[in-house]
């Protein structure tokens, strides 16, 4: 025993701690906000994601109602009113392009390489990656 402490005590109350460390350093790396980006890459406007599960993307045009509303962007002409779509499942983020006229990519940030979606093909998205709707640019922080 160690100061009236077994060594497995000890041992557990390390491995709790550095679990409940591994919990909050996952945590802390999740992505919580999509910014939209200016042309000098400066956060222009940003939504929350917490509490969601689904956000659409595209122009709030009164009958449909986008979470991410890029009608009164410079580029919205490129933006339909229903562009794509974010979905969170199994502790991830995933973008779909749904059927747009302009079309979806993600620029990755661990490789740098963009990759413009298929329809109805979902994308898991990772901390930093950015989605281009039309010439719209959203970062995930």
């Amino acid at each position: 025993m160690i100061f009236g402490h077994s060594a497995l005590t000890l041992y557990r109350a390390l491995k709790i701690r550095t679990q409940a460390n591994e919990v909050v350093e996952a945590a802390s790396h999740a992505i919580s906000q999509v910014a939209l980006l200016n042309r000098d890459g400066e956060i222009v406007r940003s939504w929350e994601l917490y509490g969601q599960t689904c956000a659409i993307i595209g122009k709030d045009v009164r009958e449909n109602h986008v979470y991410i509303d890029l009608g009164w962007t410079a580029y919205a002409a490129m933006v339909d009113v229903e562009h794509a779509v974010l979905n969170y499942a199994g502790g991830n983020w995933y973008i779909e392009d749904l059927d747009s006229e302009n079309g979806v990519s993600v620029k990755k940030t661990a490789t740098n390489e963009v990759f413009k979606l298929s329809a109805s093909q979902p994308c898991k998205l990772d901390l930093g990656d950015i989605i281009f709707i039309g010439l719209c640019r959203l970062q995930l922080n």
